[in-house]
């Protein structure tokens, strides 16, 4: 949740109350960064409107400026979602985190259009979120390059990706080269843990080898997205290690499962899920028991 976020739309006049909910909604489950990918279902649900409203009142501010949609790919079964960006300040570039090819000491990109789905469609599925609790999680997502090409018939027509929105600082340590295999996931790995402890974390041979290994384990394509996910998670023994890069390689698989499910799991979680599992065994033991001297016969309870 951005707090900031939520207090700006609630400010905002769009000129129809459930589209202030629907923007409400996503500034609640919007990370600092402006970002979230709630499935339109999971937004009709908690506003308690239909899904095709949901779509509309999107669409509508999308149009106004106030949100930017993307489609990405690479879901847990390869499908399509959607990823949010709340732009209240009137358009501005939401996600200044955002690492993708980044051409040092260059200015950040110009505003990108929406690029169509693959395949030609217009649209694509919302990513689905089974959680109960509010998506607040943030991920950093690479920027598909933007692209325009004259179509010629019988003849092909290279396409040129846009210039990136962000640059990389100079004084950030580790490798500068975006050839490198370690990259992407040490640059977004760097810029959130700066902007959650104001500093960069320290490049060693060590933390190179670490990376590698997480990248490893997880594919280049996810690792940079779970590298940035795990600085936003509020752990006390992660926030006792600083959310060392050797934290993040012991659960690197879960920390993966937690991003792609947009649900988190600490220890009190845990807790709470064991026990009521628990409660629920006691309670059909106690429910079979019953049954049991009764002759097996259920009554108006059970």
């Amino acid at each position: 949740m951005s707090m900031g976020l939520m207090v700006a739309a609630m400010k905002l006049r769009v000129g129809n109350p459930l589209r202030k909910l629907v923007l409400i909604k996503l500034a609640d489950n919007a990370s600092d960064l402006g970002e979230c990918w709630p499935s339109y279902q999971h937004i009709a649900d908690q506003c308690e409107i239909s899904k095709r409203s949901v779509m509309n009142h999107i669409a509508a501010l999308c149009e106004s400026g106030l949100l930017r949609k993307e489609i990405r790919k690479g879901g847990p079964k390869g499908n399509s979602s959607n990823v949010y960006f709340l732009t209240l300040e009137g358009g501005a570039p939401p996600a200044p985190g955002v690492v993708q090819q980044i051409h040092q000491g260059s200015a950040a990109g110009s505003a990108s259009s929406e690029s169509p789905a693959p395949g030609g469609s217009a649209g694509a599925a919302p990513r689905t979120s089974h959680s109960l609790e509010p998506v607040i999680e943030p991920v950093i997502e690479p920027i598909t390059p933007q692209a325009s090409a004259k179509v010629v018939t019988g003849q092909v027509v290279p396409f040129a990706s846009q210039q990136p929105r962000c640059e990389i600082p100079a004084d950030m340590p580790g490798p500068k080269d975006q050839t490198c295999k370690t990259f992407k996931a040490w640059a977004n790995y760097a810029m959130a843990y700066r902007k959650r402890y104001g500093t960069w974390p320290v490049w060693n041979a060590t933390v190179g080898g670490q990376l590698g290994k997480l990248i490893d384990r997880l594919g280049a394509d996810v690792a940079h997205h779970v590298a940035a996910y795990f600085l936003t998670i509020d752990d006390s023994r992660l926030i006792n290690g600083c959310h060392g890069i050797g934290d993040l390689l012991v659960k690197a698989e879960a920390y993966h499962t937690q991003w792609a499910t947009n649900r988190r799991m600490n220890s009190t979680t845990a807790q709470q899920i064991e026990r009521k599992q628990a409660n629920l065994t006691a309670g059909m033991d106690a429910a079979q028991r019953i049954m049991q001297r009764a002759g097996g016969q259920p009554n108006e309870f059970l």
